[in-house]
C-alpha cells in the first residue's frame, strides 16, 4: 500500500495515543509489526513492545484498511470512514532541504501507477492551470519529482530523494494542489491548505478532509480497478478556472 495509507494509519495511532497515553504498535493481520518512513520520529509509534510499559496495538495494514469493505478483480468497495490527520516529525536535514521553497505553491500532476488512470486529471489541464497561475502572478510554483517523473511547464522542479523530503517541502508551502493520494494526506498532516481534485473513483466523504477545498463532480464512488468512463468524465468536468478560483480563495 502507499504512503497515504500509512499516513492514515499514523492518524489512527495519534487518536489512540491521545485517548490512552500509550505508545502504539501498528501490526498486520498476522501480528507482524509494520514499518513506514512516515512513522520515523513519531514518538508514540513504536517499533517494538516497550519493556515493562503498557502499549496499544493497531491492526492496520494491507487487507485491514478501515475504509475498504471488499476487493474484487474489478473494483474496490468502500465503507464509511473519516481519516484523522497524522503528524510528521522532520529531521533537521529534511527541514533544511525544504526551507528554500518556503511560501511556494506545490502542484502534483502525477498519479500512482496502479493499473488505471482513474485519478488522472490530464496533462493538458495541469499545463493550463500552471499557465493561468503564472499569468495571475501566483507562485512560485514547485513540483516535487521522484525518479522518472515528468515536470510541468512553469514549475520549479524539486528532486526529492525520499517521500519525507517531499512532505518537508509541503510543510513550508503556502498551498498544495493535487489529487486524492499520499500528498493529500501529507498536506493534512503538515497543515498546508489544499485544493484536491476527485474523480468518481472515491469520495472526499470517505478519505478526504474537511479542511481542504475538495472539488468533485461525480455520483456514487465506483472503486473501479480498470480504466473507468465515469472517472474520466468526472475529471473532465473539473476546469482549470475552477481550480484556480479555489486556489485564490485559500490564498486570501
Amino acid at each position: 500500500m502507499g504512503a497515504g495509507d500509512w499516513l492514515m494509519a499514523s492518524g489512527e495511532a495519534r487518536k489512540i495515543h491521545k485517548q490512552t497515553g500509550h505508545g502504539v504498535i501498528i501490526v498486520n493481520a498476522m501480528g507482524k509489526i509494520q514499518k513506514s518512513e512516515v512513522f520515523d520520529g513519531v514518538p508514540y509509534i513504536l517499533s517494538k513492545p516497550p519493556a515493562g510499559k503498557p502499549y496499544s496495538k493497531l491492526r492496520n495494514a494491507a487487507g485491514l484498511r478501515p475504509y475498504i469493505l471488499a476487493k474484487t478483480m474489478e473494483r474496490w468497495t468502500w465503507k464509511p470512514y473519516k481519516p484523522i490527520p497524522a503528524e510528521v516529525f522532520f529531521t533537521p536535514e529534511e527541514l533544511a532541504f525544504a526551507e528554500p521553497f518556503r511560501g511556494a505553491i506545490m502542484v502534483e500532476p502525477n498519479v500512482k501507477a496502479i493499473g488505471h488512470s482513474n485519478k488522472d486529471w490530464g496533462w493538458i489541464n495541469w499545463s493550463q492551470l500552471t499557465s493561468s497561475m503564472r499569468l495571475a502572478n501566483i507562485g512560485p510554483i514547485i513540483q516535487c519529482l521522484g525518479p522518472g517523473q515528468k515536470a510541468l511547464n512553469h514549475v520549479i522542479a524539486v528532486g526529492t530523494p525520499t517521500f519525507r523530503h517531499a512532505l518537508a517541502v509541503l510543510s513550508v508551502a503556502k498551498a498544495f494542489i493535487g489529487t486524492e493520494g499520499g500528498l493529500m494526506h501529507g498536506a493534512a498532516a503538515v497543515g498546508t491548505p489544499a485544493v484536491i481534485l476527485w474523480s468518481e473513483f472515491i469520495s472526499p466523504d470517505i478519505t478526504g478532509y474537511a479542511m481542504h477545498r475538495n472539488i468533485r463532480h461525480a455520483g456514487k464512488p465506483c472503486g473501479m480497478r480498470t480504466n473507468c468512463r465515469g472517472c474520466r468524465e468526472s475529471m473532465a468536468k473539473i476546469l482549470p478556472a475552477e481550480v484556480l478560483a479555489n486556489l485564490k480563495e485559500i490564498l486570501k
